[in-house]
């Protein structure tokens, strides 16, 4: 029985390309039974629309990868309306970011892509470009699951360490087919991502750019690839992937007087990747980001709409000096949040509560990742000149630092200005800090600090080692 259950709950491809997923596009949104075989481009263009269509589940980028992460660490307060995500506040064992089965579901439909295009004889310019996309999102879910489940290269508990994620090397349609692998290496899966990564900017064409943000660019899989170098500790590839990103031209860097519009706008200007939500995919009020961080239904309005279950701690609000441009994203709450201050970046697109768009990637990222990287070479009026990109928009003033201080500025400044995007937990994570909460103070060497693998998972596949500690 538990095998039946593992096969179908992880590997069996009742999931890939279900007739009721959602897909990206919104006219057409078209998706392929089970059922159907991968045989033309329409078949196949619609599979990879569900790759990412995929990535709006709750547990990815629908909420708890941009939700919890500031949850888990120190940017947030509970209010404990409806009770969401207290267990994850109060950082108790088994409760963090659960975004094994999702994931690995969307690896699953790529690996049958993939294999499919081999054999699919039809235009080699379709193929290569379908092929990048789908190499660029494998390496989005797989660096995602590296972020929760595994250490980072730069920063890593001897002791502790179980690898990385393991590696599907074939896509599953059958009971026979199915691989319970061991984990990788650490090393091992990020030489994985980056093969991935370097394969898509090769294969996508650059015309792909008129494309951005919603699907894979070049711009996206380079920005993409200057955050996985980043958590790598490989900085000159950071600096390489970063360039290539700011000059594709599929994102911009808006100033002060819009840094505010840029968030109510259909799409981010800054987006080098995002997901959009549209009214088939409405998450509804329990779920949302909108419902997560806000008790209005709208930037100003009055009236109450649910839950606004995260806000703002103490903390994180004073970081925010009095002319910052950023605090236009802060706000009271309303009813039993009137005594709270909401960040409201998810504030209801188009004044239609629960269909913000979720940017991924952000110019503003990818700046702080370059700064960063320059910052660890010493080369420190570079990694100055894009700090201070990011802290003039914000109407602050330009700062000359070096050493640690001016490491301490940049982390400062992805608090910031990633403020209930996701980035915290994971920042404080990959460089080895503590997370100092009100209540108490977690060390990096905690057993909390990486995500439980689904017990199933482990039970099932003897090959496949817990993490430490569960």
């Amino acid at each position: 029985m538990k095998r039946i259950v593992y096969i179908t709950a992880i590997a069996w491809s009742t999931l890939l390309f279900s007739g009721c997923e959602k897909m990206l596009e919104v006219n057409p949104r078209q998706s392929i039974d089970a059922a159907d075989a991968l045989t033309s481009q329409e078949s196949i263009t619609a599979a990879t629309n569900a790759v990412y269509a995929r990535l709006r589940e709750v547990s990815l980028y629908g909420r708890d990868l941009i939700a919890i992460p500031d949850v888990l660490a120190d940017n947030t307060i509970n209010t404990l309306a409806g009770n969401r995500l207290v267990r994850e506040w109060n950082n108790q064992i088994g409760s963090h970011l659960s975004n094994w089965q999702q994931s690995y579901y969307g690896i699953n439909q790529i690996n049958l892509i993939l294999a499919a295009l081999d054999e699919f004889d039809t235009d080699q310019a379709y193929k290569d470009g379908i092929r990048g996309q789908n190499l660029f999102l494998r390496a989005l879910y797989y660096h995602n699951l590296m972020r929760a489940y595994a250490y980072d290269p730069t920063a890593i508990v001897a002791a502790q360490n179980r690898g990385g994620v393991p590696i599907m090397q074939r896509g599953a349609i059958a009971v026979e087919e199915i691989e319970f692998s061991s984990r990788a290496s650490i090393e091992e899966t990020y030489a994985y991502i980056y093969r991935d990564l370097q394969e898509a900017y090769e294969l996508i064409p650059a015309s792909n750019n008129s494309r951005g943000p919603f699907f894979a660019t070049k711009g996206a899989v380079a920005a993409l690839f200057s955050r996985v170098a980043l958590y790598n500790g490989d900085y000159e590839r950071v600096l390489t992937e970063s360039e290539k990103a700011m000059n594709s031209g599929v994102a911009t860097f808006p100033n002060a007087t819009q840094l505010e519009a840029s968030w109510r706008s259909e799409r981010h200007p800054e987006s080098f990747f995002e997901i959009p939500f549209a009214t088939p995919d409405n998450i509804g009020s329990n779920e949302s980001l909108r419902a997560t961080y806000m008790t209005r239904t709208t930037v100003g309005s009055t009236a109450t709409a649910s839950h606004g279950n995260v806000v703002i701690s103490e903390d994180l609000l004073a970081q925010f000096s009095a002319t910052d441009a950023r605090r236009a994203f802060i706000q009271s709450g309303l009813g039993n949040n009137r005594a709270y201050f909401e960040i409201n970046k998810f504030a209801s697109k188009n004044g239609v509560p629960n269909l913000d768009n979720v940017p991924v990637i952000r110019y503003a990222e990818v700046v702080l990742n370059r700064a960063e990287a320059l910052a660890a070479l010493n080369q420190t009026a570079l990694a100055n000149t894009e700090l201070n990109k990011i802290r003039t928009r914000a109407n602050l003033t330009a700062v000359s630092l070096q050493g640690e201080a001016l490491k301490a500025e940049i982390l400062q400044q992805r608090r910031l200005e990633f403020a209930f995007e996701g980035h915290r937990f994971f920042d404080l994570k990959r460089l080895g800090l503590p997370i100092v909460k009100e209540s108490e103070t977690i060390a990096f060497e905690d057993l909390r600090i990486l995500s439980r693998i689904p017990v199933r998972e482990v039970e099932i596949n003897s090959n496949l080692e817990q993490n430490f500690g569960y």
